[in-house]
């Protein structure tokens, strides 16, 4: 019996010793260890762009974009083009650029005969100047001409090739 107890008393003091020893490892590696660096955000200044190239961007831009699309025998002007139209405007309508013109050409399909085409021509690049004399351009900076059909964009007798040249564009002179 006395084994027995002795036994019992060796799993306490084994179970009581292993408990303190877990305990203070655990308190060991908490004061032991650095405290996480947590770093603070950089912010980066945005670098002052030179004005002379931001403006020439923008020049650039506005050349690319430069062509309006129209309906079969319409002249009136869609909302995407409505939008195209609308950033010319703006970059025309800065008092840096007023000295800056833009001729609008009208240009149909080969449907029609030479002189409706002509007509409708003429209707379309005036509806693409209102628009942008209505957003602040000066008439003064606006031309407009007719090309008809005689300047296809696209060869073909399809609606793919007269869908490409029922258009209005943007000629930047100078």
């Amino acid at each position: 019996m006395s084994i027995i107890k002795l036994g019992k008393g060796l799993v306490v003091l084994a179970s009581a010793t292993f408990l303190f020893a877990c305990a203070g490892t655990t308190e060991e590696s908490q004061t032991t260890a650095p405290p996480p660096v947590v770093e603070e955000p950089k912010v980066v200044e945005p670098v002052a762009e030179d004005p002379a190239v931001v403006a020439a961007r923008e020049n650039a831009a506005m050349r690319e974009a430069r062509k309006v699309y129209f309906d079969f025998d319409d002249d009136t002007v869609t909302a995407e083009g409505r939008a195209l139209l609308e950033a010319h405007a703006w970059f025309l309508s800065k008092a840096e650029n007023a000295g800056i013109v833009v001729e609008v050409q009208g240009h149909c399909d080969e449907r029609g005969t030479p002189a409706y085409n002509l007509a409708l021509g003429e209707r379309r690049a005036k509806a693409v100047a209102q628009i942008l004399m209505l957003n602040g351009v000066q008439a003064s900076q606006i031309k407009t001409v007719s090309h008809g059909e005689e300047m296809p964009e696209a060869e073909g007798h399809d609606e793919s090739a007269w869908s490409q040249n029922r258009r209005g564009v943007l000629v930047y002179e100078g």
